[in-house]
Order: structure tokens, then sequence, then C-alpha cells
């Protein structure tokens, strides 16, 4: 069970921290696309269905690694799986309250592809972090 807990952990490390470098360049890249695309979806009713499908998708593999994160027991990967778990709950209550959030993206204006800048310079240090703690769990140090 440690073997595979310790692939798992490997596995989703390097998937997620692929994932959040790529996909924050790409918000870099393409702010002011970003931009448009949510002043676009803050026009509608319903929250966008890309950021549920993501958010599920985390749940999917997170709850599995606040599992695997007892066998053996690790400080580090239990608090990595709270710490998913907290960003789930987050992302999750600004899609229940979609029309205020929409409301705020509508009043932001000019200022949105800062904030989707800002948003992608963020993925990037994170996925950043997420290597490092694959590089923590490859060389058995805590």
């Amino acid at each position: 069970m440690e073997n595979f807990a310790q692939q798992w952990f490997t596995a989703y490390y390097l998937t997620l921290g692929t994932l959040l470098v790529s996909y924050g360049l790409y918000l870099i890249a393409k702010r002011y696309e970003m931009a448009e695309y949510l002043i676009d979806r803050s026009n509608h009713s319903e929250p966008p269905r890309m950021f549920r499908s993501i958010l599920k998708y985390f749940l999917l593999f997170t709850l599995p690694g606040l599992a695997l994160s007892f066998y053996p027991f690790s400080w580090v990967e239990l608090l990595f799986s709270i710490w998913c778990l907290i960003i789930i709950f987050t992302v999750g209550q600004l899609l229940v309250q979609w029309p205020a959030v929409a409301a705020q993206i509508k009043g932001i204006g000019d200022e949105l592809p800062k904030k989707v800048r800002f948003v992608g310079f963020n993925f990037i240090s994170i996925g950043i972090v997420v290597y490092l703690l694959c590089y923590l769990l490859l060389t058995g140090t805590e």
C-alpha cells in the first residue's frame, strides 16, 4: 500500500504541477481572450461548465489522495489534500454564488486582464511548489 500511495502522489503532483504551470502560461498569454470569455459568461445565469468540470475532477482526485495520505501517514500529503479540499470548497462557493460573482466581474471592467494575468502567475508559482512536493516525495525527505 505504501508503494501505491507514493506512486499515486507522484503521478498526482506531476500532473497537477504540469496543468498549473501550462494553464498559468496560457492565462498570461491569452489574458485578454480569457477576460472576454469571463465577461461573456457573466451575462449568463449559470456558471461556466468548464469551471464545474475542473472542480469535479479535482475533487475526484483529491479524495483518494486524502485517504492515501494515511497509508503510510504523511503530514505533507495530508496537508496538501486538506489544502486541495479548501480550494475546492472556496471555488465551489464562488460557483454557487455565481450571480454575485458575475456582477463583480462586470464591475471590474478594464482591470480584468490584469487580474487574469495575476491568476496566471499564481498558477505558475503553485505549480512550482507542487513540483517541489514531488521532489520531496521522491527523495524521501519530509
